[in-house]
């Protein structure tokens, strides 16, 4: 994640979306914020993002545009230069909607970076991982084949589910790579193919063809809980949503 995109139309459909469950599954108790913060990007027809069009995404029924409350806090980020765009914020809306947000914080330096013998989320504390749904935030998404600090790696995913309690749901954030249609491991099938090797989990996982979400958890309860919420937003937002690994 990137200052300088921050309040766009993607965090209207991820900010949604974890309300939604968060509201519609009452056994967890908070919301768990791991954020991935990389530097912004110099291209300066980039530089403030260009997916703010909030009316347009009202009228196109984009993921998250029946949320007028939460479009009004997102749109405010416009307004904003963009280096000086904090994406904690966020959390006086979801106290607003009486859901408790704790937000993961590596003191050490402001921007994620993997280094050697790094222990950015070895560090996060149990309390944080249990009746939750914990939510990991990438710049970009899951590692390729050349991952840098815009990419989760397997092995980071695989650690953060093991210490997850039975009571939580962890969730990832993935960009749709540009080259999808070449390499079949980067698609939502493959992902959730590579997911399940290291976690024995198949996510869940939900899209509006320009991100994905997936979902993972522990228990036969939590998904088939999961699985009817999933199902239900997509009915909301039928033409922009698709999902997968739902029975």
């Amino acid at each position: 994640m990137k200052k300088q995109y921050l309040g766009d139309i993607r965090d209207l459909f991820k900010y949604d979306l974890i309300q939604r469950i968060l509201k519609e599954m009452s056994s967890l108790q908070k919301f768990t914020f791991i954020p991935m913060l990389t530097e912004n990007e110099n291209d300066s027809e980039r530089g403030d993002g260009n997916k703010r069009d909030f009316d347009r995404a009202k009228k196109g029924g984009r993921p998250g545009a029946n949320n007028g409350k939460l479009m009004e806090v997102l749109k405010g980020y416009k307004e904003m230069d963009a280096k000086e765009r904090d994406f904690t914020e966020i959390e006086k809306h979801f106290k607003s909607e009486g859901i408790e947000m704790l937000l993961y914080e590596d003191k050490r330096h402001e921007y994620f970076d993997h280094r050697p013998g790094d222990e950015y989320f070895k560090n996060i504390p149990e309390n944080l991982l249990h009746r939750s749904l914990v939510f990991v935030d990438p710049d970009i998404g899951l590692q390729i084949k050349n991952s840098t600090e815009k990419h989760l790696l397997y092995s980071e995913v695989e650690d953060l589910y093991r210490r997850m309690g039975k009571d939580s749901i962890l969730m990832i954030y993935q960009h749709f790579p540009q080259a999808r249609v070449s390499h079949e491991e980067y698609s939502p099938e493959g992902r959730s193919n590579d997911l399940r090797k290291f976690t024995r989990c198949l996510p869940i996982y939900i899209s509006d063809n320009e991100i994905i979400f997936f979902l993972l958890t522990k228990n036969d309860e939590l998904k088939n809980q999961l699985e009817r919420i999933i199902s239900k937003y997509k009915r909301d937002y039928q033409k922009r949503i698709i999902i997968g690994n739902v029975d």
